[in-house]
């Protein structure tokens, strides 16, 4: 008899330990999944597409005199729908208000052409959870998403660098064709807080409060967009931890 309940206690406790351990290997595997296909937290790339203004020059039209940007950006992710973006463009933007039917004090006319540096700071925020396929159905390897975010257009006048600031705003799409790289597609536009971009010279200075209402951060109407296309690489490991099960 006690030999029958020794045997007994003898196999559960060969099982617990078997059960134990098949517990620990499946933890290692949904892990080593995780490292190999999510664990990553930077993502750099670069952009290209282009960029247009609006303004006294161009009040309303979108996608008028568009101009080469290029550029480049880096990416950190919060989690699988937040992300911090940050991008650097060398872009142009151009305006000529014969083009349009505003009519200005005096009959004046006046064109431009602007080349600036552009440095912007985003949050984007993902419609699904964005990242390579895994056992989380909930996971996608593409998400339209939003972003907002304060950014500064470095330019160059006659003397001096100047510095717009603005607040950008706008929609994008990404596509992950593969475990670390990324495609996608962005719009967006940027309004300035201020209302000379567009004078470059004395023939188009009038264009710094146009109709003479006065400044304010209201009242200035200088935005420009950017629309353009981006391939990137995800980068930098996150350490220590087994994140798909969370």
């Amino acid at each position: 008899m006690w030999g029958g309940i020794s045997f007994t206690l003898l196999k559960l406790t060969e099982m617990r330990y078997i059960s134990k351990r098949f517990y620990l290997v499946f933890i290692f595997i949904i892990c080593s999944l995780g490292i190999a296909n999510s664990q990553y937290i930077g993502e750099i790339g670069v952009i290209g597409g282009v960029s247009y203004y609006n303004g006294d020059a161009n009040s309303t039209t979108p996608f008028v005199e568009n101009n080469l940007m290029l550029g480049g950006l880096f990416r950190a992710s919060f989690t699988k729908r937040s992300v911090l973006k940050l991008d650097i463009a060398k872009a142009s933007v151009s305006g000529d208000t014969e083009n349009f039917p505003n009519k200005f004090p005096k009959n004046q006319q006046a064109k431009f052409e602007r080349d600036f540096w552009e440095l912007g700071l985003q949050y984007e925020l993902n419609f699904f959870k964005y990242g390579p396929e895994t056992w989380d159905k909930n996971v996608k390897c593409h998400t339209p998403y939003i972003l907002l975010g304060p950014g500064m257009a470095i330019y160059q006048t006659s003397d001096k660098n100047e510095y717009a600031y603005n607040i950008a705003f706008g929609l994008g799409y990404k596509f992950k064709f593969a475990d670390r790289f990324n495609v996608g597609v962005e719009w967006s536009m940027r309004k300035l807080f201020r209302d000379d971009f567009d004078v470059t010279n004395s023939s188009n200075k009038f264009l710094d409060d146009s109709y003479k209402v006065g400044h304010s951060s209201i009242k200035n109407n200088d935005w420009y967009s950017f629309a353009f296309l981006y391939l990137s690489m995800d980068i930098i490991k996150r350490k220590g931890r087994c994140t798909e099960l969370r």
